[in-house]
């Protein structure tokens, strides 16, 4: 984790909101959600799929496609600029030069017709004025970087031609090309096996540190959370419902939607006792069409209690020490003992 943050962001979401057309009218795939990232931190935004966190990603870098969609409301301030204002000429100065974004899949994110060499120097040519040799050379310099062996040689192979890891490895690689401020990395890690994943991690950590940028990490799983993340966003339905310090949540989480996801990690120090046995979440994430009314996780939470959760939407409030909730029954319930048994 990084050590000694500065106090400013890098990145400051203010109130996002993004729609998605629909037969029905506008759906809210994000609705009002606010965070920042500081220079030099990781910070981990975590949510069931359909809670939104993709699509936050996603409006950051204003890549949803206008015909589906777009930001309806809120800033994306990055370095005091609001990319939510700006043209799509300037922003694309911005995308991939300041603020770089690792997919999930790279054999979709790849062009299987031109060697991963020749993608990162294109990557690089395009942000910068330099010849195509000297690209070429950055090109090498950054598949070394990212600990692929051989690479003068690997960078004359296909996508199809390496292993999964090293496909996401060159997917750093072309992020990390221009030596981006903020690095967005969404689900970098699903679908490799556990041993590629912890390389990957490793990679990030120490590239961070080399490099000094910051990193928005998109994840479902609280494992990669405990070992990359300064701080965690809990998304839900749309919605942050919590926000705090690594520590804090994992110690004592205030929301019952947090408490839930710890409860649902298979964890092989789990005792075979039924009381201590992995507990899942009851329902499903609810469509951005048909949400509940009042707290939306109401429906699948064990703490509910009417009218105070099915009633009206709880605001965001701190609960002490910038441990940010969205519950309004936070005060009433301890989660902290129970997440510690678990």
């Amino acid at each position: 984790m990084a050590q000694a943050l500065p106090d400013d962001p890098i990145l400051d979401v203010r109130n996002l909101q993004t729609h998605f057309r629909s037969e029905k009218g506008p759906v809210r795939a994000v609705d009002g959600v606010s965070f920042n990232v500081r220079r030099g931190e990781t910070l981990a935004v975590v949510g069931e799929s359909g809670s939104g966190k993709s699509v936050t990603s996603l409006s950051i870098m204003r890549l949803i496609p206008p015909r589906a969609g777009g930001i309806a409301g809120g800033q994306i301030l990055f370095q005091g600029r609001d990319l939510a204002a700006i043209s799509e000429r300037e922003m694309r100065a911005v995308r991939g030069n300041d603020i770089s974004m690792v997919f999930q899949e790279p054999m979709t994110s790849l062009t299987p017709v031109h060697t991963v060499g020749r993608q990162i120097a294109e990557a690089i040519r395009v942000h910068e004025n330099v010849s195509r040799s000297a690209s070429n050379v950055r090109a090498v310099e950054m598949l070394d970087l990212v600990g692929i062996p051989e690479p003068r040689r690997r960078a004359d192979a296909y996508p199809h031609q390496l292993s999964g890891g090293m496909r996401q490895r060159v997917m750093i690689a072309i992020a990390l090309a221009c030596r981006p401020k903020l690095l967005i990395a969404d689900e970098p890690t699903t679908g490799l096996d556990v041993t590629v994943q912890a390389q990957i991690l490793d990679l990030m950590r120490r590239l961070q540190s080399e490099l000094g940028m910051a990193i928005l990490f998109i994840t479902h799983d609280l494992g990669v959370v405990a070992e990359m993340a300064d701080r965690v966003v809990v998304m839900y339905a749309g919605r942050a419902v919590e926000e705090a310090n690594v520590r804090d949540i994992f110690r004592r989480p205030r929301m019952p939607y947090t408490l839930g996801l710890m409860n649902s990690i298979p964890r092989v120090d789990r005792s075979l006792d039924r009381q201590h046995r992995l507990v899942p979440i009851p329902g499903n994430v609810p469509g951005a069409h048909a949400l509940p009314k009042g707290c939306t996780f109401h429906p699948r939470c064990a703490y509910v209690r009417s009218p105070d959760c099915t009633e009206s939407i709880p605001a965001l409030v701190d609960s002490g020490e910038g441990h940010m909730v969205r519950c309004a029954r936070w005060e009433d319930i301890d989660l902290r003992q129970e997440a510690v048994a678990q």
